[in-house]
């Protein structure tokens, strides 16, 4: 886990060095263990270096070649390097280092980057340089777990891991009010868009190719999701049993928490106290002996706490927790803000996050094993069993000469975005169209519409909300130095949960289903292979996430806004303003606010330590 950034001129012009000095001091913090610069000619490569693989100074970056022909610099782990090193010992390569770095590089130079890209198992963004012939290729990992950013600037394209690195060569930085709205209506920025008009982060599964004949920047798509759901395969699976599919699903989760595992450096696990992270925790202890559990504790009625710790107690290992409290939460909200880059509106526990990671970075631990994804892959939202029980009482009783009015009555029992459909409300708050119609053509095979309609939501999830939580635990880790890594999404675990029939991630039974019921059993192979493991008052745990509720902490005045980003964005009058904020509902004024925040730390540049001041001045004591 690294910081990475640079420059390409197009017009062969030489690059700038102080713009790339001051790119590595932006993202420093990314990597406080070495850094390096490489230039030549209308190439310049920033790296900020923790480190994780091969601690030694053989593998500091930007790495070249024996012939200083080819660079790479690179952001990330790539799991599988050890098959790929030996692939690549089997054909005569000789390596320098033993960490994954100078893998990736040799794999590029040998195979070719477009060769290489599908052969990976990791997260990882990078930038690869070819001297001889003069091109450079960016690319980012599958799932898009690991952030790349770039931004066009008098003629050079400016790429970097954090948008902040690129901000300040922005001459005319503008917001794009799109995104702004979708933040706004408590949505977030789907990528490849951001809140910058003038930034776009490179796409998951994608890559950028310049070349002395380049015209204009193009993403390549390399990978994607869809390409890996196989009508063969979900029939197979659905002739199997529940037992067959958990003993799968439980194979595929030990595989990938090893390969995760692997580290050079200090090892814990992010516990909250739910099943997924409870799972990951305990089979990460097999590979790291005596691994302590980090656990942000959202004091008050919804503190988690006691689950963790049962957890920790359970498996006999360390426990160590941070505390959030109004006073944290409201002294850090400014400098969280800043790392994260995004308002704290669709992610307010952002701040505990962040807190906890700085723990762990106080205690020596380089790397922390999270269990996001898990909801994604597997259906474990409550408003989704909602919409799945829905789906299926209206198509039970569709037949039904008074359909109509007995569906007026289901929505009122089970509402979902004004009577519309998930999709639809996703949809509305920024996911592609191309998407959800990719996303519908993949699964047209399925013949139940109740199945299909399910499947096609999880993976609009997969790509909207997916990305915001990665963003989230990549700004908030890596504000302390700490890497997150997410088992759930190895490459042959979401491979199996895209191809996996909707009877295995959930209940079939409408009891079980209803909102309230003790039996709800959404994500039913993951309960059932952690059933083997964990104490069942967790297994039958309801998801909490981190329960945050920010507008509570403190008073949200309306002078915050006066003459300020939004108002004059928006082109609004602090008197329409001030009425606005008395309409609203608390949640959207905390929207408004965080959006605020926001815009005052990026495009106003106001200073942080006096917003932080203010903010303080506002605290509910």
């Amino acid at each position: 886990m690294c910081g990475i950034s640079g420059i390409y001129n197009f017009k062969d012009k030489h690059v700038d060095n102080t713009i790339l000095e001051k790119m590595k001091e932006i993202i420093l913090h990314r990597g406080p263990d070495g850094s390096g610069i490489y230039t030549s000619k209308n190439i310049g490569m920033v790296h900020t270096r923790l480190s994780i693989q091969d601690l030694s100074e053989a593998a500091h970056q930007p790495m070249w070649d024996d012939d200083s022909q080819c660079c790479i610099s690179y952001n990330g782990e790539i799991y599988n390097f050890h098959s790929l090193r030996d692939d690549l010992i089997n054909e005569g390569i000789k390596f320098n280092s033993t960490g994954d770095t100078e893998v990736l590089l040799r794999a590029c130079i040998h195979y070719g980057v477009e060769a290489t890209l599908p052969k990976l198992n990791g997260m990882f963004a990078f930038s690869f340089w070819n001297d001889k012939t003069r091109e450079l290729w960016i690319g980012r990992d599958r799932m898009g777990i690991k952030p790349l950013y770039y931004t066009n600037v008098n003629n050079s394209l400016l790429f970097a891991s954090e948008m902040k690195a690129l901000t300040p060569f922005i001459n005319n930085l503008k917001p794009d009010t799109s995104v702004l709205f979708e933040i706004l209506n408590g949505g977030t920025s789907w990528e490849p868009f951001t809140l910058f008009s003038n930034i776009n982060a490179l796409n998951p599964g994608h890559y950028i190719h310049l070349s002395p004949d380049t015209k204009e920047v193009e993403q390549k798509e390399y990978f994607s999701i869809f390409s890996l759901v196989d009508k063969s395969l979900y029939q197979d699976y659905s002739k199997a049993s529940l037992q067959d599919m958990t003993d799968m699903f439980g194979q595929i989760m030990n595989d990938s928490v090893k390969i995760h595992a692997i580290s050079d450096a200090p090892v814990a696990t992010l516990i909250s106290g739910g099943i997924d992270s409870s799972l990951i925790s305990t089979l990460t202890n097999k590979y790291c002996n005596g691994i302590s559990l980090y656990h942000a504790d959202v004091v008050g009625e919804n503190s988690e706490k006691k689950y963790a710790k049962q957890v920790a107690d359970h498996l006999n290992l360390k426990f160590v927790y941070a505390e959030m409290t109004q006073k944290t939460y409201v002294d850090d909200l400014v400098e969280t803000t800043f790392s994260h880059e995004t308002p704290s509106a669709y992610h307010p526990n952002d701040v505990p996050f962040q807190i906890i990671s700085k723990r762990a970075h106080e205690d020596g631990i380089k790397v922390l094993l999270t269990g996001e994804g898990a909801d994604e892959l597997f259906i474990g939202y409550g408003h989704a069993s909602k919409q799945i029980l829905r789906n299926k009482i209206q198509y039970s009783l569709s037949h039904l000469p008074l359909f109509g009015k007995v569906n007026t009555l289901i929505q009122k029992i089970f509402p979902y975005g004004s009577g519309k459909s998930m999709i639809e409300t996703l949809s509305t708050r920024g996911v592609s169209q191309s998407w959800e119609n990719r996303a519908k053509n993949t699964y047209a095979f399925i013949n139940d519409d109740v199945e299909r309609a399910a499947l096609i939501h999880s993976s609009v999830y997969q790509k909207a909300h997916l990305n915001s939580l990665l963003q989230r635990n990549d700004r908030m880790g890596m504000m302390h130095a700490l890497e997150s890594r997410i088992p759930f999404l190895e490459n042959e675990m979401v491979k199996f949960a895209v191809n996996l029939p909707l009877k295995f991630k959930h209940p079939e039974s409408w009891i079980s289903i209803a909102r309230g019921n003790p039996l709800t059993r959404n994500k039913t192979v993951v309960r059932e292979s952690a059933r083997q493991l964990l104490p069942e008052n967790i297994i039958k745990r309801k998801k909490v996430g981190f329960p945050i509720t920010p507008e509570t902490y403190m008073h949200l005045k309306e002078d915050f806004f006066r003459d300020g980003f939004i108002e004059n964005t928006l082109e609004i009058k602090h008197s329409e303003m001030k009425n606005l904020l008395s309409d609203l509902s608390s949640d959207i004024r905390w929207n408004l606010f965080s959006t605020e925040l926001f815009g005052k730390l990026f495009f106003l540049g106001e200073d942080r330590s006096k917003l932080r001041e203010i903010i303080q001045s506002y605290s509910i004591n």
